[in-house]
């Protein structure tokens, strides 16, 4: 009877190290991912480096706009010259070809520079939305952070009777993070992170 006890207490201590050894230990779990939030669009409006550049586009904007009324008088100069003038005559015909001819040019020295001041916008864009995606990899390794969502949260207006129901119903639908504690949201950090770079004219 004893040894039948035995086998019996062998064979259930093996069953029971067979079900250890097969099931995967606690300790192997995989941790949960850290996940935090951004806001792409409040980090490029507030970094001082977006305020300089508003700036020096602005301080460019009245240079071109004395430019172009520069030209425009040149212009209107032209005319009235030319209108001065008996509309048969030789010296008619030369300043009406002088005046075609800077009208032509005037044209095209608008659109190019319509065309440049595009381009270095774009550039520009681009350039700090790269370096906010940095900021943000930079900030988050800091923290621990897993994952980073950029939040997108338009402002919907207090007064609604002059929005049309497809454009809120656009803006309801591009709101892509409907709450959040502000201990995840890492904008001022990245946006401190940016400007103390943009100081230090990294």
């Amino acid at each position: 009877m004893r040894i039948m006890d035995r086998r019996l207490t062998t064979i259930l201590c093996l069953a029971v190290l067979t079900l250890m050894l097969l099931s995967p230990p606690a300790a192997a779990q995989t941790p949960a991912a850290k996940v935090a939030i951004a806001n792409p669009a409040r980090i490029f409006n507030e970094i001082q480096e977006t305020k300089d550049l508003k700036a020096k586009m602005e301080s460019d904007r009245k240079t071109l706009e004395a430019t172009e009324l520069e030209k425009r008088t040149q212009l209107r100069d032209l005319t009235a010259q030319r209108d001065a003038l008996k509309p048969d005559s030789q010296a008619y015909a030369e300043l009406n070809q002088r005046l075609l001819q800077a009208s032509i040019e005037f044209e095209v020295w608008g659109r190019m520079q319509q065309a440049e001041v595009q381009r270095r916008q774009k550039q520009q864009m681009v350039a700090l939305f790269n370096k906010i995606t940095a900021a943000v990899a930079k900030v988050a390794a800091q923290q621990g952070i897993d994952l980073v969502i950029a939040e997108q949260r338009p402002e919907i207006p207090d007064n609604l009777d002059p929005v049309d129901i497809n454009v809120l119903r656009n803006l309801i639908n591009q709101r892509n993070v409907l709450f959040n504690s502000p201990a995840v949201d890492l904008s001022d950090k990245v946006i401190a992170t940016m400007d103390a770079d943009y100081k230090a004219g990294k």
